[in-house]
């Protein structure tokens, strides 16, 4: 059986918002940008992620309006991703996730 690829079929708030934060790279992007690396090369370098994936889960957050892009240069377009009030939200739970895993590693 193949592993299903999302929680559409649950009609469930935990279920709605692992739509946007399920991948396991997106805690790590989250923190990454809180922490100030707002461009994609400062992103990919500080966690070592695949650029297509990294991509993916960039759109995946400004989609779900967890991030914002802002242009930073027109030619070539360059964006930076900022958290959004709503991303903003998600430190605190994920700082907490964060002490949660030290103390119980």
């Amino acid at each position: 059986m193949a592993p299903r690829k999302n929680f559409q079929h649950l009609d469930h708030r935990l279920a709605d918002a692992l739509e946007v934060m399920g991948e396991w790279w997106t805690p790590l992007i989250i923190m990454a940008v809180s922490s100030g690396a707002f461009r994609f090369e400062s992103i990919q370098n500080s966690l070592g992620i695949a650029r297509n994936i990294l991509t993916d889960r960039l759109n995946t957050l400004v989609a779900g309006g967890v991030l914002e892009k802002r242009m930073y240069t027109e030619k070539p377009e360059r964006y930076e991703y900022h958290l959004t009030a709503k991303g903003l939200e998600l430190v605190p739970i994920l700082q907490d996730l964060e002490r949660w895993g030290t103390r119980h590693n």
